[in-house]
């Protein structure tokens, strides 16, 4: 529970948002409760950047892995640009410019976000070069819409990664 409110927590209302007070009454709990299952408030914000990567890299990453490129590309698409996942994106971005925990776990899911890319990439080209430059497009145009104000979203996104496969001779 506290790591899931966590999340919405962080998405709504960014990093400085996880205060003990701050979660504790969105739950409708004690403090204590929250020290009862974290030791310190480090140790819940380094826990809630582990579930966050499971949750939005690994997790949508094996929930992507049957069928062919395109039923697969389909569904990493889908469960990646879901609408709510974009501010939690930009809050645990904004995290990691001024905490050096937080870049770590970005880091690390930046690039097995694109290596999995690259995995769909490659299962329509033999080209190895292409099918990582193909990735790091694709994630960069991910990236790119959840940075922008307002943030590209939907159809308009939906149209984008689908000109940005065609161009890249991907569909």
């Amino acid at each position: 529970a506290w790591l899931k409110e966590g999340l919405r927590v962080l998405a709504k209302m960014g990093e400085a948002g996880l205060n003990i007070d701050v979660l504790a009454k969105r739950l409708g709990v004690t403090k204590g409760s929250f020290y009862h299952h974290f030791k310190n408030r480090q140790v819940f914000s380094e826990e809630l950047l582990a579930f966050w990567e499971d949750a939005m890299t690994e997790d949508v990453i094996r929930l992507s892995r049957e069928g062919d490129y395109s039923e697969r590309n389909k569904r990493f698409m889908e469960l990646s640009f879901e609408l709510e996942n974009f501010d939690l994106e930009v809050a645990v971005r904004a995290w990691a410019l001024r905490d050096p925990v937080a870049r770590s776990y970005l880091a690390r899911v930046d690039v097995r976000r694109i290596e999995y890319l690259q995995e769909l990439a490659e299962l329509v080209t033999d080209n190895k070069e292409k099918a990582k430059t193909v990735a790091q497009l694709r994630y960069a145009l991910f990236v790119g819409a959840t940075q922008m104000v307002p943030s590209v979203k939907g159809e308009e996104l939906k149209r984008l990664r689908e000109t940005l496969d065609k161009l890249l001779f991907i569909d």
